[in-house]
C-alpha cells in the first residue's frame, strides 16, 4: 500500500467521523448542567427561594437580550455574585459561587437553557466566545455588583 493510499484511507475515516464530532449529543447539555449545578438553589423551574436565591425564570432571557446583559450574566457564572441584591422588590442575601471550573461552552449552554425558563422564547444567543471574553477580564465581587447596579439603572436588568 502506498503512502498516497494510506493518506486517502485516513482522510476518508476522519471525514466519516466529522458528523459524530458535531452532533448535538456531543454539545454541552444546558438542562443537565442546570439540574446538577443550579436547581438545588434556584429550583427546578428557576422560581428561586424567597429571601435567599432569586428567581431566574422569565428574567434571564430578558437580560440576555442586551449585549451588556449577556456579559453580566456570563460574569455572574464565571466570577460568582456576593452581597445583597433586589429582584422585583424582594431582597436576597444569598451567595452565588463561581462556576469558573466549567468550560465556556458549558456556561453558555446553561445560560441558553435558563433563558428559556418561564417563557416560550428561543434560547438566548450567548456563545462560548461571549463567555471567553468575560473570562479574559476577571472581576471581583464588588465589580460584579457594580455592573449589576449600572444595568439596573439602565433598565437592562428588570
Amino acid at each position: 500500500m502506498t503512502t498516497k493510499s494510506r493518506f486517502r484511507i485516513m482522510l476518508a475515516a476522519l471525514l466519516g467521523l466529522m458528523p459524530l464530532m458535531a452532533s448535538p449529543g456531543m454539545a454541552a447539555d444546558g438542562a443537565g448542567l442546570y439540574r446538577g449545578k443550579c436547581a438545588m438553589c434556584h429550583g427546578p423551574a428557576g422560581a428561586g427561594r424567597p429571601g435567599t436565591f432569586p428567581p431566574l425564570a422569565g428574567r434571564v432571557g430578558q437580560i440576555a437580550g442586551n449585549p451588556d446583559g449577556k456579559a453580566y450574566l456570563a460574569a455572574v457564572l464565571v466570577n460568582g455574585l456576593h452581597g445583597p441584591i433586589t429582584v422585583d422588590g424582594q431582597s436576597y442575601k444569598g451567595f452565588m459561587p463561581s462556576f469558573r471550573a466549567l468550560s465556556d461552552e458549558d456556561i453558555a449552554a446553561v445560560l441558553a437553557y435558563v433563558s428559556t425558563l418561564g417563557n416560550s422564547a428561543a434560547p438566548a444567543g450567548i456563545s462560548a466566545q461571549d463567555v471567553a471574553s468575560v473570562r479574559a477580564a476577571p472581576m471581583d465581587a464588588a465589580a460584579v455588583q457594580a455592573k449589576r447596579a449600572a444595568l439596573q439603572t439602565a433598565h437592562v436588568i428588570p
